[in-house]
């Protein structure tokens, strides 16, 4: 009797514990909720399951209803959707992971800026998106990254350390110092010269009589006007000599006649002649032309 009461209770407990998985299972694909279905697909490798959650923007609206495995290396996805949801046409469709022991959820993600009012139907299918990367080639990354940075370590190791490189950079950085050094001692240097040549010119600025230099610049200006003047009235003398050249090589006037009339040049020699020749004669024989009585 109390064997028989111990298998029963053993039954019940099993029972009881199919009937609680059953009830999980249920729950988790939708309860009591009624959905419509969308369809979506992915290629292979995807680690897709029955009662994996759909998000849209985060949110879990809904559950995969059914993966069928095709012989084309793609998985026909059916996604059960709560009908208090509406999913944008925009959206595409990605498996995305949700922790890291390999769990996975499809994401309706919506197009940024795209329209929101346009929703799809019962039925419809969703575009798939680019594949996000997993935990494994997240890890694959990870690694090869670290193989990149141990071989990089070693090779700063083995060129600045063991090389010596620390050294010769200790020693450039030394030098740079002191040129440093050097290059703003010749700085001050010439600042100080620039310094000394500004004052000597200012105390030669200030040496300078700014009333001696006026008048002296009022002197040049009226010796030029002078000159000026001088240079016009020269013009002008020279024009009324070009005149009279001109004048005298028309032969206008009494000048221009003598010098341009040689009948006339003719007549003067003729009567200066015969003016000598009186002269001549009255020297010669005075009482001709000059007759003196004395009473």
């Amino acid at each position: 009797m109390k064997r028989r009461d111990e298998v029963s209770v053993g039954i019940l407990i099993t029972v009881a514990v199919v009937v609680l998985l059953v009830g999980v299972l249920w729950l988790a694909r939708g309860g009591l909720t009624s959905g419509y279905p969308l369809y979506t697909r992915f290629a292979w490798g995807q680690n897709l399951k029955q009662g994996q959650p759909v998000l849209l923007a985060g949110v879990n609206i809904g559950y995969v209803d059914d993966v069928e495995l095709r012989p084309d290396g793609f998985l026909n996805v059916t996604l059960s959707i709560d009908k208090q949801y509406h999913v944008p046409r925009t959206s595409k469709a990605t498996v995305r992971a949700v922790g890291f022991f390999g769990d996975v959820a499809v994401a309706l993600t919506p197009r940024l800026g795209g329209s929101l009012a346009e929703v799809f139907a019962s039925g419809d299918t969703v575009p798939a998106g680019p594949p996000e990367p997993g935990v494994a080639e997240i890890m694959a990354h990870a690694d090869s990254t670290s193989v990149a940075l141990n071989k990089i370590t070693h090779a700063m190791q083995v060129e600045v350390v063991d090389a010596g490189g620390l050294r010769d950079l200790r020693s450039a950085i030394a030098s740079t110092a002191t040129l440093a050094a050097e290059m703003h001692a010749v700085l001050q240097a010439q600042s100080d010269n620039l310094t000394a040549t500004l004052a000597s010119y200012r105390r030669v600025a200030d040496a300078v009589d700014t009333g001696v230099v006026d008048s002296t610049l009022s002197g040049l200006r009226e010796t030029s006007r002078h000159m000026s003047l001088a240079a016009a009235r020269l013009d002008t003398g020279a024009t009324q000599l070009n005149d009279i050249l001109a004048r005298l090589r028309a032969g206008q006037g009494t000048a221009g006649q003598l010098l341009t009339d040689t009948l006339l040049y003719r007549n003067l020699r003729n009567t200066a002649a015969s003016l000598d020749s009186l002269l001549t004669d009255i020297k010669k024989n005075p009482g001709r032309y000059i007759s003196v009585h004395i009473f």
